[in-house]
């Protein structure tokens, strides 16, 4: 196995919690909407797809809520 960086692994680690972040604030949002568990799912899915990386690289830390129109 390659040996990794400090830096690519700080910067795997900022993304992986900010699409953990985007994915756990859909599925809830998708529940309090009434969603069924797929729905939910698929929320999560999308909000994870659609997260603005650029954004999330730009911020310390990768500090960002997640969700759409932040």
């Amino acid at each position: 196995m390659a040996h990794r960086s400090g830096s690519s692994l700080s910067l795997a680690e900022t993304v992986r919690a900010a699409c953990i972040r985007a994915a756990a604030a859909a599925y809830e949002d998708a529940g309090l909407q009434g969603l069924c568990a797929e729905g939910r799912w698929e929320a999560a899915l999308s909000a994870m797809r659609d997260l603005d990386l650029s954004r999330v690289l730009d911020t310390p830390e990768g500090a960002v809520s997640g969700e759409k129109g932040d």
